[in-house]
C-alpha cells in the first residue's frame, strides 16, 4: 500500500469521524427541542388540567351557599344560632355569607352532604388555594376545629366578584380599590351571584426569550417564564335570600 493511499485512507476515516460527530450532535439537538417541547406541552397540560377540576370544584361548592343541613334535635328547624367564634371575621351571627372580600370567602353550607352544616372559608396562600372547614357539633352544640386544605396546586391567585339577583356588582361596578374591599353585613345579605377567578401556573418555567404577563382587574399582575391559565366564571346561589333587597 502507497503512503498516498494511507493518507487517504486517514483522511477518509477522519472525514467519516466528523461527519458521524455532526449526525449525532444534529440528532442530540432534535432530541432535546422535542423533549423540551414535550415537557413544556406536558407542564401546560398540567396546568390547565388543575384549572379545570378547581374550576369544577369550586363551582360545586359556591353553588351550595345557604343550604343548610337540619339540625332537629331539640323542636327548633336549625340548633345553630351563631357563627365560628374567635375569627377575625365573626360578629355572632350565623349567616349564609359570614364573610366576603375581593381575596377571600366564608360561607355555610352542608358541603359534604352529610346532614351537619359546615363553614367554609377560601382563599390563595403560597401553596395554592386553601380551604377551611368547621364542622357544627350536635352534640356540643358549638362549631368543631378548624380542618385546613389546599384543594388546588399551583394557584398563583383567586378574585370574587359579588353580584345581586338584578346583576348589579356589589359593593359597585368599576375597577377594584386598591387593596380590594370587604363587603358589610347588608352588602353581604344581597349576594345572589359570585364571579371567581383563577390563575393557575405551569409546573415549570419555559426557556423562552420573552416573559408572559398576566394581570387581574384588582391590579395583581404576573411577568415571566411560566405559563398561566386564567379561568373565570359564574356561580348562582341556589339557596340564597333572592328577595333580599
Amino acid at each position: 500500500m502507497t503512503r498516498r493511499k494511507l493518507l487517504g485512507g486517514c483522511w477518509a476515516t477522519k472525514r467519516a469521524q466528523q461527519g458521524g460527530s455532526l449526525l449525532e450532535m444534529t440528532i442530540a439537538m432534535l432530541y432535546y427541542v422535542a423533549a423540551a417541547s414535550a415537557a413544556k406541552e406536558e407542564s401546560r397540560a398540567a396546568a390547565t388540567s388543575e384549572g379545570r377540576m378547581l374550576a369544577m370544584r369550586l363551582v360545586r361548592d359556591v353553588r351550595l351557599m345557604g343550604l343548610f343541613a337540619t339540625e332537629d334535635i331539640d323542636g327548633d328547624s336549625n340548633d345553630i344560632d351563631r357563627d365560628v367564634p374567635s375569627i377575625a371575621w365573626s360578629n355572632g351571627i350565623h349567616e349564609p355569607v359570614e364573610y366576603a372580600t375581593s381575596t377571600q370567602l366564608v360561607f355555610s353550607c352542608d358541603i359534604d352532604n352529610d346532614s351537619l352544616t359546615e363553614t367554609i372559608g377560601l382563599y390563595s396562600n403560597a401553596d395554592g388555594i386553601q380551604q377551611d372547614i368547621w364542622e357544627w357539633k350536635r352534640d356540643s352544640v358549638e362549631w368543631g376545629i378548624r380542618n385546613a386544605r389546599v384543594i388546588g396546586n399551583n394557584i398563583d391567585g383567586v378574585l370574587f366578584r359579588y353580584y345581586d339577583m338584578d346583576g348589579n356588582e356589589i359593593p359597585q361596578s368599576g375597577p377594584i380599590p386598591m387593596g380590594g374591599y370587604t363587603l358589610t353585613v347588608g352588602q353581604r345579605l344581597r349576594i345572589t351571584a359570585i364571579e371567581l377567578t383563577i390563575v393557575v401556573r405551569s409546573n415549570n418555567e419555559e426557556q423562552v426569550s420573552h416573559r408572559n404577563y398576566v394581570m387581574l382587574p384588582d391590579g395583581r399582575y404576573w411577568y415571566d417564564n411560566y405559563h398561566r391559565e386564567v379561568y373565570r366564571f359564574m356561580v348562582r346561589g341556589r339557596n340564597l335570600n333572592l328577595d333580599a333587597s
